[in-house]
């Protein structure tokens, strides 16, 4: 499954990151500059391999590191030099080929070989799309950035609900923001969407969410399957709304104003921008996954 995610790649939470880079040794720019910082061990073994010649393109090198793994995807024989497009293509058949035995089962790329690599975007699309939009894991392409705030009249009630404090890390403080932010939004809740007014009230345990004549209701298993959703990472409107099919989008606009969640937007392959939410990045908590002493080479 393919989703345009339209956040930094460095605060994704997928399981696996991908990261550009050359065969000489050198992580100078970018992301990869950025991941080096965050994974020293990491680098110095990707200088060791490089000085030993091993990488080069075609040759996927991933690393489990202590939060979430780093697959090094090859775009450049050297980093004074431009990216080629066959050898994006190459890296990605042997993606294809090698992700499931690898255990890769979420992953963000960003826009390979573009930027510091020089290749047209309107070029490299097309090939992801080509290798990644069929495969059954859930593959995200951080093509560029949209900030989406709240309205200013939202914003307030955001703000109102963050000197609480409180997290969602529990189904009950979620309900109980929940409830807040539907007491203190009032009339000043809209869809995110398309700006219609929302009326939104927690009752027993039920949370009714109202536009015009349309009603939306989700009972405490509702929301649990929703919280569980947020926790796991990107919380889509057809998450939000498995048992009330078309109040997913509603519901996320209600959860907007909660404290660490942001709201982001998503774009499905062949389908048109939508709302998402995701835990705030400094909120998150970690995969604790061991460090990889040895990195394991794709062949």
């Amino acid at each position: 499954m393919l989703i345009y995610r339209r956040t930094s790649l460095l605060e994704s939470s997928a399981q696996t990151l991908v990261n550009t880079v050359n065969c000489v040794g050198v992580m100078g720019k970018g992301i990869a500059r950025a991941f080096k910082e965050r994974e020293p061990e990491m680098f110095s073994a990707y200088k060791r391999i490089c000085d030993e010649k091993l990488l080069e393109p075609g040759k996927l090198w991933l690393w489990k590191g202590s939060d979430q793994w780093v697959l090094n995807f090859p775009t450049k024989i050297h980093w004074r030099y431009p990216s080629k497009i066959e050898w994006i293509e190459v890296g990605l058949k042997k993606f294809v080929s090698n992700y499931s035995q690898l255990g890769i089962r979420e992953v963000s790329f960003p826009r390979l070989g573009c930027g510091n690599g020089g290749l047209d975007w309107n070029n490299v699309r097309p090939l992801m799309e080509h290798y990644l939009a069929e495969l059954p894991i859930h593959v995200y392409i951080h093509d560029y950035t949209v900030d989406i705030g709240l309205p200013e009249h939202m914003e307030t009630v955001a703000d109102a609900l963050r000197e609480n404090s409180t997290s969602v890390e529990t189904f009950d403080s979620f309900i109980e923001l929940l409830g807040q932010a539907a007491s203190l939004a009032d009339s000043k809740l809209l869809d995110l969407e398309t700006h219609e007014h929302l009326e939104a009230r927690l009752e027993d345990g039920e949370l009714h969410l109202l536009q015009g004549s349309q009603s939306w209701t989700f009972d405490a298993d509702d929301l649990w399957g929703v919280w569980i959703g947020l926790q796991k990472g990107l919380l889509t409107q057809e998450k939000a709304g498995w048992s009330e099919r078309d109040g997913g989008r509603h519901l996320l606009s209600l959860m907007s104003l909660l404290p660490h969640v942001r709201p982001v937007q998503i774009q499905r392959f062949n389908r048109s921008p939508e709302l998402a939410l995701e835990l705030n990045p400094s909120t998150r908590s970690g995969h604790s996954v061991p460090p990889q002493a040895e990195p394991i080479a794709l062949q």
